[in-house]
């Protein structure tokens, strides 16, 4: 009797804190998996009484789960004319997963090699992002690219090419006057839906860190495989809702690089 009035304890809290919205999607798979949700007593089961209370999920949650393994069951997901190209099939499962897992709040690795165009599913998702923000009525947070510097000149022309109606900003002393950069503040960011800087510029101007960014795009992200580099801290202090990794070769040399 004493454990099962523990286990109803246990799980009517976890039912409030679901019909409030506080229970993420990560600490749901956390009850699925059998591990605490948190690090209060009361948020722990017993170890004896864990053994035989589980947790299964609902219709929702298994379709989620269902679209992660599976994105090309996911349904559409398409930016329209806004995209001015026309995605392949594997691209728009790509995007498709992308747009899902920035809804759950997740982050992700796009690890497609050189070519396959992760550029192009990067624009459909920010694309895609936009239109449900507009149709919720919601004011515009704007995302940050981080590129190496000679990627910078490329990722401008496709989005002239692809996606010429985002608004964008390059924020790197080749694009403004140094001292123009160093004075910018988040509040100059305004209604920009992209701004796009290097990995070097991170580190050197403050603006970066003391804006709020809705999606963080890292492409060419093994350049942040050493996790002692200065340029790797700065770049995991920046603050934002989800982060996207880009790279074609995620380990280069060892498991660890990933």
């Amino acid at each position: 009797r004493d454990k099962l009035g523990q286990a109803l304890t246990h799980w009517q809290s976890v039912q409030e804190a679901a019909a409030q919205g506080e229970l993420s999607f990560v600490q749901a798979m956390r009850l699925l998996a059998g591990a605490a949700v948190g690090a209060t007593d009361t948020e722990v089961l017993e170890a004896s009484t864990a053994q035989w209370s589980q947790v299964i999920a609902g219709d929702f949650l298994a379709e989620v789960l269902a679209g992660l393994g599976h994105p090309d069951s996911l349904g559409p997901a398409d930016p329209g004319p806004e995209l001015r190209a026309t995605l392949r099939p594997y691209q728009q499962v790509g995007v498709k997963w992308l747009y899902l897992l920035d809804r759950l709040g997740l982050g992700g690795c796009l690890a497609d090699d050189m070519g396959l165009g992760k550029t192009i599913q990067v624009l459909a998702l920010l694309l895609l992002k936009r239109q449900a923000r507009q149709a919720a009525g919601g004011p515009a947070v704007p995302s940050l690219l981080v590129v190496p510097a000679s990627l910078l000149g490329n990722w401008q022309a496709e989005l002239r090419r692809f996606a010429p109606s985002l608004r964008v900003l390059i924020a790197h002393p080749s694009a403004m006057p140094g001292a123009e950069l160093a004075e910018l503040g988040p509040a100059a960011l305004g209604e920009l839906e992209l701004c796009i800087t290097s990995y070097g510029a991170v580190v050197r101007y403050p603006v970066f860190a003391q804006s709020r960014w809705d999606l963080v795009i890292l492409d060419e992200a093994q350049a942040i495989k050493n996790p002692a580099a200065k340029q790797t801290r700065a770049v995991k202090a920046l603050r934002s809702r989800t982060r996207l990794l880009l790279s074609g070769t995620p380990v280069e040399n060892r498991l660890g690089d990933l």
